[in-house]
């Protein structure tokens, strides 16, 4: 028998011992009968075991104890049942647990390892997740800019001419207050042209009107795109967060010495509001048409020749076409397609996993279609797929559910 089996007494004396030439027995049997256990054991280990002992004797049951001893010059560790035979005598089965203990040592640092691992890749996710966030808010800031600078520049230009139209009217003003001479006020008039400024303050307060609608239309689709008061899931227009997209990224729609003026076709179906995390759903929109952006443009540096051929045509004009419906009643569907310059079957198979990118160095993260995959299938529940044909096209489909 491997199990050690001790009899002791209430008082924690040790009666009977066997097998009496069991390898892990603590000191050899005739050093340890008729003693009690304080003699034998540490006083903390005898402390417990006559603990034990007495719950058994009071509570009828048998107890389960852990403890270990230095036998040589390696610990033990042994695992008891304690039982009484009587109301003064006690049965103890030990066996050798060091083996099982050591397994349970190596899974619990395996565990803490695998934790920690764990931890870091969260951090490390967290890092590259704020790192995308940061790139989509550069393109942000960047359509911003550029957006609110038109109008600015025809408010801030039409201000040196109010200025001056003021000043000549407040002239006018005076001198007839002063003088009310008819002559001299008419030349006057005819000096300051006064029929002209009559014809062109309406149009600067006009156009001045327009700069300062259109920067609270910009101002706004920023908002709705950054849904910066929307932390949880919330009823959300799609085709609100689409146009708040599309109206960030207007000046990459914009024709440039790179790309000619990017058409954009919208067929928007009648779609209910739909619950979702409105910024991280605008994030993927981001993502999808920068890409497509990006794709076209790469499309028409490679085909210069092509493109100065067949413009006028038609045939190549750059497009992105957005369509959105209602499918099996309980779930909506969003389309975004470009005739870009197409991907591959293997390239379509790795889009969305991370790091992968096929742009130049320093222009893709490789984050961009993973986080947006996450997105849509992890916190939506939904689905993303790509269909891409080579010299054609991308088309990147979103499909979620309006309720949650």
């Amino acid at each position: 028998m491997q199990d050690v089996i001790l009899v002791l007494d209430a008082e924690g004396r040790y009666l009977k011992i066997a097998p009496s030439g069991a390898p892990l027995l603590y000191q050899p049997p005739a050093e340890m009968l008729g003693r009690k256990i304080h003699d034998v054991l540490s006083s903390a280990c005898a402390d417990y075991f006559l603990n034990s002992i007495q719950q058994a004797l009071l509570t009828k049951k048998t107890v389960k104890v852990e403890y270990s001893l230095s036998i040589g010059e390696q610990e033990v560790w042994f695992e008891a049942n304690i039982a009484s035979m009587d109301e003064n005598t006690f049965v103890c089965v030990a066996r050798d647990i060091s083996e099982r203990k050591q397994m349970e040592d190596q899974l619990r640092q395996q565990t803490e390892n695998l934790a920690q691992t764990l931890q870091e890749l969260r951090q490390t996710q967290a890092q590259m997740i704020q790192a995308e966030k940061m790139s989509s808010l550069g393109q942000l800031v960047a359509g911003v800019a550029h957006e609110i600078n038109n109008p600015v520049n025809f408010i801030h230009g039409n201000l040196t001419y109010i200025e001056e139209y003021t000043q000549d009217l407040l002239r006018i003003i005076h001198h007839q207050q002063q003088s009310g001479n008819k002559l001299e006020f008419q030349a006057l008039c005819e000096e300051i042209d006064l029929e002209y400024i009559q014809k062109d303050v309406p149009r600067i307060l006009s156009s001045m009107k327009v700069g300062t609608q259109r920067i609270r239309q910009i101002v706004l689709s920023l908002r709705t795109f950054s849904r910066i008061d929307e932390a949880e899931f919330k009823a959300v227009d799609i085709h609100e967060s689409i146009d708040s997209t599309l109206m960030v990224l207007q000046h990459r729609f914009q024709e440039t010495t790179k790309l000619p003026a990017i058409q954009v076709i919208k067929d928007y179906g009648t779609l209910p509001l739909v619950e979702c995390y409105g910024g991280e759903l605008n994030q993927v929109f981001m993502n999808i048409l920068a890409n497509a952006i990006d794709a076209l443009e790469e499309w028409t540096i490679e085909n210069a020749q092509l493109r100065i051929d067949n413009f006028t045509s038609g045939l190549l004009t750059p497009t992105i076409a957005i369509r959105t419906s209602v499918i099996d009643a309980g779930w909506v569907k969003i389309a975004i397609a470009n005739n870009g310059i197409g991907m591959s079957e293997q390239i379509q198979k790795q889009v969305f996993n991370p790091f992968f990118t096929n742009k130049p160095v320093g222009k893709g993260t490789g984050m961009g279609m993973f986080i947006s995959y996450q997105i849509i299938t992890e916190t939506h529940r939904g689905k993303l797929e790509c269909h891409s044909i080579p010299a054609v096209g991308t088309e990147f489909v979103i499909t979620i559910p309006i309720q949650h």
